[in-house]
């Protein structure tokens, strides 16, 4: 059917993708409002001490905001684009094993790279913004803080849905399933579409100064969706990498190494920086080898990266 989105032209179906991601998250701020009222103040409160109560409503209003926020206009975009919704924004029943491993490997690989960035980016003084933006990251810090306080191995389960799954299912969908899609169709520059998609990616994470290290997953991210067409690796990349927050945390206390990550205190030297990007580069190529000849065997013009 001409109906469909992915036979319009791409300037139209941006427009739609935009007015539906504006639509969702004015929906989740009202929702909040009603839902989840005096949370923020419990949060920006040092004098108090938040309640097992409302740690649980944290929890709650995390896992709605992600699913009304990321997934929703991801998978009505997908509805309105395609009758083949799904493999529309890249999840394909088909699955290579060589590439699982080489997500592993590569989430492992980058992490010195990743870590040397961050401590690059701690260092960054942002002038006059500079007082405004520590606030928010106190903000930030206070609320992951409370966020993963986890007393049972059933709070460790719960995190690892609402912290782990959850984002990178509806993350992926959002920003290389749908925004980096779309983006790519209306510019024609591979090039240019992950690192926008990358750039939206890294800014609404809301801190300032872990910019770069996210902005650089958003990259990496990107770019393995672009070369493999296929969400579910992204997905896995995403969740072991949020998943090994979570557990760096909850056994933080049994590990010195794991202390120091959490505090982000952990020094990576430059050659080891240097060395991860190395590996994070031969990884990707040869991901993009081996795509090539899983690619032909289903890829079609429905969930194609390139433009129409």
């Amino acid at each position: 059917m001409n109906t469909y989105l992915k036979n319009q032209p791409p300037a139209r179906q941006f427009v739609t993708f935009l007015g539906l991601a504006a639509g969702f998250f004015l929906l989740n701020i009202a929702l909040s409002s009603f839902f989840f009222q005096g949370l923020s103040e419990a949060l920006t409160d040092k004098t108090t001490t938040i309640s097992a109560d409302t740690i649980a409503k944290f929890k709650w209003a995390q896992l709605f905001s992600s699913t009304i926020i990321f997934v929703a206009p991801a998978l009505l975009f997908a509805y309105f684009s395609s009758p083949n919704m799904l493999p529309y924004v890249g999840m394909q029943k088909h699955f290579s094993f060589t590439l699982l491993i080489f997500c592993v490997l590569l989430l492992f690989g980058v992490q010195p790279f990743v870590s040397w960035l961050g401590s690059m980016n701690a260092k960054i003084h942002f002038g006059s913004m500079q007082k405004e933006l520590l606030q928010m990251e106190e903000l930030y810090n206070r609320a992951i803080q409370t966020f993963l306080k986890m007393n049972s191995p059933l709070d460790l389960v719960i995190n690892l849905f609402i912290m782990a799954l959850l984002p990178a299912i509806g993350e992926e969908l959002f920003f290389r399933g749908a925004l980096q899609k779309v983006l790519l169709r209306m510019s024609e520059k591979p090039w240019l579409a992950i690192l926008i998609s990358s750039v939206v990616f890294a800014l609404l994470h809301g801190t300032f100064f872990k910019v770069l290290p996210i902005f650089t997953l958003g990259l990496l991210l990107g770019t393995v969706y672009y070369f493999t067409r296929n969400l579910w690796y992204t997905i896995i990349i995403h969740f072991l990498n949020n998943a090994f927050a979570v557990l760096s945390v909850y056994y933080g206390s049994k590990s010195s190494f794991l202390q120091k990550l959490n505090d982000d205190k952990l020094v990576v030297p430059l050659y080891a920086a240097l060395f991860s990007f190395v590996v994070l580069v031969t990884i990707i190529y040869m991901m993009k080898r081996k795509s090539d000849e899983v690619l032909p065997a289903y890829l079609t013009d429905d969930n194609n990266l390139t433009p129409d």
